[in-house]
């Protein structure tokens, strides 16, 4: 089964050990966490490695048999910035990630190719195990999930497809083939998951190959109230998205659940 992951986007203002509790409470088998350029990361990574929450992570990871899948973010083409730049890597390293996230600098901030940059990202990121996920940022010079997708064509890494509740599982299996082996995982929107329903998205990501991972993220910080019950309708959600036309007759026809129920 493809493992499904709750980003740290969706839960502003919370730990993340506790973020990791409330992955194991709600049927989510990672989280996503961002350990830089963010106020979460000021507060809780502003230590590296050093940092008080690392320890409890770690910890409440092993308990709840949770993983992460990955850690962020970089920032590509602005002045540099050593040290973030190796606490990200180094973070991710501890915290067994499997992937970095990386986006360039808003237009006007680039002092360097982003492009380059994201070169000698995935250079480093074969010393720590990692694999690059270059993230595109709209009026940067990879302004688009087609110039990022060349991007890492070029120079190795990996992308991340958005899929969204109002296109067909025709047109993402079109944009899942597109990035080929160059796709690091999928992600979801909390936000439009939150306005559809199972009907409307079952089968909606039934050809995702189960190897790759899928994402609940939010493009901004949302709401931590009800965060339990929101999150473990997500999860449910994501069940019957992946579940196979051919999986959901045969379990409606026993009166079956879901295995995320």
């Amino acid at each position: 089964m493809n493992r499904i992951a709750l980003q740290e986007s969706t839960a502003p203002g919370v730990a993340p050990h506790t973020l990791v509790d409330i992955a194991q409470r709600v049927g989510f088998d990672s989280i996503g966490l961002r350990v830089s350029h963010t106020a979460g990361a000021d507060v809780w990574w502003h230590k590296g490695a050093g940092s008080a929450e690392l320890a409890a992570v770690v910890e409440h990871l092993l308990a709840n048999r949770i993983s992460v899948l990955d850690v962020g973010r970089i920032e590509l083409g602005g002045r540099p910035n050593d040290d973030s730049y190796r606490t990200v890597l180094d973070l991710a390293s501890r915290l067994g990630a499997r992937y970095v996230t990386a986006s360039p600098v808003p237009a006007g901030g680039e002092v360097s190719p982003a492009a380059d940059e994201f070169a000698r990202l995935v250079q480093d990121c074969d010393d720590y195990l990692l694999v690059p996920l270059l993230v595109p940022a709209p009026g940067s010079s990879v302004p688009s999930d087609a110039a990022a997708l060349d991007v890492v064509r070029r120079v190795g890494g990996a992308v991340i497809v958005t899929a969204t509740t109002d296109r067909s599982a025709f047109e993402i299996e079109s944009q899942v083939l597109e990035a080929g082996n160059r796709l690091g995982y999928v992600r979801m929107l909390a936000e439009q998951l939150d306005g559809t329903t199972e009907e409307q998205s079952a089968g909606l990501l039934a050809t995702v190959p189960v190897h790759v991972p899928i994402a609940v993220g939010s493009l901004a910080p949302g709401d931590r109230h009800d965060l339990d019950t929101r999150a473990h309708r997500w999860s449910v959600l994501l069940d019957r998205m992946l579940e196979h036309p051919l999986a959901r007759d045969r379990r409606l026809s026993l009166g079956l659940d879901g295995p995320r129920d």
